[in-house]
């Protein structure tokens, strides 16, 4: 079987960084798919082959040799609706198109916690949450082995290597480190995690635990 060669879409964000790194850590050969030059050498001092590319825009190439993609792309919470469908749905969607023709044996997905119910999200989150299900049910469907991640809250604290499972009944969101999230993605890529979909947000169990529960199939 080839060699796992990973593709990082959204390398730049702040959680994409965290994978970066981690990819690194674990000597896993990576292509960051960068929009700017100027991030190059930060890229480069990682190891990783570096492609410039726009999401909004044919980038099929950039999984040219590919075995697994992490999508960890998202809007900023000020660009508004345009770039939540441009990259929270649309660039989604044409990952996992890219990725069935090519037949890549993973695609981990970062989506949000909230895209379990869009619509009891709070009204400025709404339409985010919606692309965010939309791509991943497309995602889902498309026939690519899968695992969309689901992390609650956001922070910039420190990993703690430990998260709790979760899902749309959840009343306590303890927010989850985005060092963390780009842990679980690792996570699934080493241990093969496929085909589910995984909500979850701080907490105390370790994070390969967590993931080998039969919980983790929540859909």
């Amino acid at each position: 079987m080839k060699a796992m060669k990973v593709l990082l879409i959204g390398a730049h964000g702040r959680t994409g960084r965290h994978v970066a790194r981690r990819l690194h850590e674990e000597g896993i050969p990576f292509r960051a798919l960068l929009r700017k030059s100027a991030h190059k050498s930060e890229f480069a001092a990682l190891g990783a082959e570096i492609l410039l590319g726009d999401l909004t825009h044919d980038f099929s190439h950039a999984l040219d040799d590919i075995t697994h993609v992490v999508y960890a792309a998202g809007s900023a919470e000020s660009e508004g609706v345009n770039e939540e469908r441009d990259i929270d749905r649309d660039a989604v969607m044409r990952t996992a198109d890219y990725a069935k023709r090519r037949r890549v044996r993973q695609l981990v997905v970062v989506s949000a916690l909230s895209a379990y119910q869009p619509q009891r999200s709070p009204l400025a989150l709404r339409h985010y949450s919606r692309m965010k299900r939309d791509a991943d049910d497309y995602v889902a469907r498309r026939g690519v082995p899968f695992a969309v991640l689901r992390p609650g809250p956001l922070s910039d604290a420190p990993g703690r290597g430990t998260i709790a499972l979760a899902d749309e009944r959840v009343e306590q969101m303890p927010a989850v480190s985005r060092e963390d999230v780009a842990e679980v993605a690792v996570r699934c890529l080493l241990l093969g995690v496929t085909n589910r979909t995984i909500g979850f947000v701080g907490g105390d169990e370790p994070i390969d635990d967590a993931l080998v529960a039969p919980a983790a199939a929540t859909a």
